[in-house]
């Protein structure tokens, strides 16, 4: 079995796992020591192995929601891993793919995909299956999976999904609601092998930031949204369920 560290570390570490081969570019597992933010920069740099590879967070930061070990529990995790004691949890990606008349790109998020702009008011048409649901006008529309409705969904107002429900949600941001322009001001669960299509007219003026980060797509027209057949693997301790994670995160 192959192994890389990812994020902040000791390099002694290393000799906690000399039965194992570090190797960065084909690894079986990935430790993650830090927060969500390096969890989620460890899961986007191994994409093109999601389905071979698994990934383990060691908590450093402050904000751990996918971190089910902490730091001094490193042996611990190694050892849980090694006897197969541990938890693996699959989580459902979002798969995307935007458009403008030049060119189309594909891609996969954890969290969230979001189209945003706060300074100019936006246009969004919103389709379902290829059929105009609205035309939303505000600051901006995210779409998140179960993994992400705990995120920035979450601050929007967004509802928090079971991950073992197969679904993706919609959820606005400052929408324009009043006698001249309505939006549906409410998050949209949909089900998995929906069709979900964002398209805008203000393409110089809106950002598209996938898992937080500003995704280099320049001018985007059109962007495809579904519940993808890619999974991401997280192993977390055998008794640990999602509700204990949002109970630690938001009720602690």
């Amino acid at each position: 079995m192959k192994y890389v560290f990812y994020g902040k570390y000791e390099e002694k570490l290393k000799e906690k796992l000399s039965f194992l081969e570090y190797d960065e570019k084909q690894p079986d597992l990935v430790f993650s020591f830090g927060g969500d933010g390096t969890m989620l920069g460890a899961i986007h740099k191994y994409m093109n192995i999601i389905d071979e590879v698994k990934f383990i967070g060691i908590k450093t930061g402050n904000l751990g929601f996918f971190t089910d070990f902490e730091y001094d529990e490193f042996e611990k995790a190694v050892a849980m891993v090694a006897q197969k004691e541990c938890k693996e949890n699959k989580y459902r990606l979002l798969e995307f793919t935007i458009r403008n008349k030049e060119k189309e790109e594909k891609g996969y998020a954890v969290n969230e995909v979001s189209l945003i702009n706060p300074i100019h008011t936006q246009i969004i048409e919103v389709c379902i299956n290829g059929k105009t649901f609205e035309m939303f006008r505000g600051t901006g529309m995210l779409v998140s999976p179960p993994t992400g409705s705990t995120a920035f969904n979450k601050s929007l107002g967004g509802s928090i999904l079971d991950p073992a429900i197969e679904a993706f949600q919609l959820t606005e941001f400052a929408a324009l609601n009043n006698t001249v322009y309505n939006a549906i001001s409410s998050p949209i669960i949909l089900s998995k092998g929906t069709l979900l299509t964002l398209k805008t007219n203000e393409s110089k003026n809106i950002y598209l930031s996938i898992d937080g980060r500003e995704y280099n797509f320049k001018d985007v027209e059109e962007i495809d949204i579904r519940l993808s057949d890619k999974f991401v693997n997280i192993i977390s301790k055998r008794d640990t369920i999602f509700w204990d994670r949002v109970k630690k995160a938001f009720l602690k």
